[in-house]
């Protein structure tokens, strides 16, 4: 007995010893590479005998060698880093999540500080549902969620946008733990740009029979505050759409001017409030550069104020909740032009407006934007562009799809309203137009325009022919010349080419929806 357990320990050390050879044999490159012979498998065989059930033969064969697939699939999971830093970047949250599951090199990018530069908050974001039993499932900010979220990302954020919010307590919440996160954990000094909007219209099934619009204010305004008190970093800021009362629109801005009165550089501020309120806030940013603020935050004594300041463009923007606004007077718009002799006005009509714009006589105004689909090209509008803007007027632009009947007569058209603001704006560079229009006008815009660089046009909108009556300063050779190129847009297209010295074409629908001046 033990002899016997004697031999089985020494066998059992000479095995390990043979394995610890072999694996140093293998490790220095001495020991040549093993050949695995090919598994036995059956196959099997039917043979038929004439008989009712044929007989089946078993035999052993030797596995076949499996071909390999030499085929070159595209290497989308090793793209560079930057590539992809790029491509995540433009995805939803949502989307980053789902790109992250495709591969490891993918997943590891999710996490990368680029992708996160610009974080965008909505009514889904960050939430899981909950079952009211008054309302049914309910959206609602899950902290746990939030919390981690910040801690893993936070530090890449460079730009917070905060968009329309139907949930007023998520927006509160999320405000909240953002604000305690930069208090008591990382700093959010690199955050750059704040846009905040906020969500002052209900929907009609949401309102049930209450007030469609109203403003902000109480612990949402509190929350808001205390948010731009932590972040003193800031180059741009936008807040729109707060419906403030005169008294909280006076306080609303005293810490960013304390934090960031010298970094400042762009500010946009919409309807903040509810009625004519000039605001002085902006006049205290040394540093900035652009404005945008709607007509009824700007009066006479602020606009003397910024005068001051290196602001060289001062957009002046009108929404659907815009008040009618007194404009500032003519002798203030002069002594602004005196301080400021660079400084451009730029006037702004977005969303369904109806109303026309809140006209500045003397303004130094350089371009007139209507982004909306519901204003005509108006005859009565031009007059007045091109008698107050004569001087200064650089762009006129109309963009989008029209949302109304057009007219095709002469008479009724615009043709003879925009000829003469070619001729008494001699700075037109831009000309956007979406109604409809002959070719003989575009012509005669080309030619009579000194200084048109962009004449954009729709093709849809275009009637080919001359339907302008012979006036005494044409001479006969160019009113034949414009009656007999009129006729077909190729030519059109071919003399205006020649005459503004561009590769100048007739956009079509698609391409005039994306257009922007």
């Amino acid at each position: 007995m033990f002899f016997q357990s004697t031999r089985e320990n020494l066998v059992s050390k000479d095995v390990v010893f043979r394995a610890c050879e072999l694996h140093r044999l293998k490790m220095s490159n001495r020991l040549p590479a093993m050949i695995y012979s090919a598994p036995e498998q059956e196959e099997v065989y039917e043979l038929d005998f004439g008989e009712n059930k044929p007989v089946s033969v078993r035999r052993k064969t030797k596995a076949k060698h499996h071909e390999f697939d030499d085929t070159v699939y595209s290497k989308w999971n090793v793209l560079p880093d930057i590539l992809l830093e790029d491509i995540f970047s433009r995805l939803s949250i949502r989307e980053r999540y789902y790109a992250s599951q495709v591969c490891r090199n993918w997943n590891r990018i999710f996490y990368s500080k680029r992708i996160w530069e610009t974080f965008v908050l909505g009514d889904r974001t960050l939430t899981r549902r909950k079952f009211n039993y008054y309302m049914g499932d309910q959206y609602v900010l899950d902290h746990h969620r939030t919390q981690l979220c910040l801690h893993r990302i936070a530090r890449g954020f460079r730009r917070i946008i905060i968009t329309k919010m139907e949930n007023f307590y998520n927006l509160y919440e999320f405000m909240t733990i953002l604000s305690y996160y930069g208090e008591n954990f990382e700093s959010l000094n690199r955050i750059r740009t704040f846009e905040f909007t906020f969500g002052c219209e209900l929907d009609p099934e949401v309102s049930q029979g209450r007030e469609k619009v109203y403003g902000t204010g109480g612990k949402l305004l509190e929350a808001l505050k205390r948010l731009l008190d932590d972040l003193k970093g800031l180059k741009n800021m936008s807040l729109q759409d707060l419906l403030l009362e005169k008294e909280e629109a006076k306080y609303l801005l005293d810490d960013v001017v304390y934090n960031c009165g010298e970094t400042l550089k762009t500010l946009k501020i919409v309807n903040c409030c509810k009625e004519s309120y000039a605001m002085l806030h902006p006049a205290c940013f040394v540093n900035l550069q652009k404005l945008t603020i709607s007509p009824q935050h700007l009066g006479d004594e602020n606009l003397l104020l910024l005068a001051d300041t290196k602001i060289k463009d001062l957009y002046l923007i009108q929404t659907k909740l815009t008040e009618h606004a007194v404009p500032v007077s003519f002798k203030v718009w002069k002594e602004c032009s005196k301080k400021s002799p660079f400084l451009g006005i730029h006037h702004l009509l977005e969303g369904p407006v109806d109303t026309q714009v809140i006209w500045q006589d003397g303004a130094p105004v350089r371009s007139l934007v209507y982004n909306t689909p519901e204003i005509k090209v108006s005859v009565s509008c031009i007059f007045t562009a091109s008698s107050i803007y004569c001087n200064t007027l650089e762009v006129l632009a109309y963009l989008g799809l029209p949302d109304y009947n057009m007219q095709d007569n002469f008479e009724d058209r615009s043709d003879t309203a925009l000829i003469l603001l070619a001729r008494c704006c001699p700075f037109l560079d831009t000309l956007v137009i979406r109604d409809r229009i002959s070719t003989a006008t575009i012509l005669l815009l080309a030619s009579q325009c000194r200084n048109l660089r962009r004449l954009i046009v729709r093709r849809n909108a275009l009637i080919k022919k001359c339907d302008w009556p012979h006036n005494p300063e044409w001479t006969d050779s160019f009113y034949s010349w414009l009656r007999n190129t009129s006729v077909s847009v190729e030519k059109t297209t071919e003399e205006v080419r020649r005459m503004l010295e561009t590769k100048w074409h007739p956009l079509t629908d698609e391409e005039f929806k994306w257009f922007k001046a």
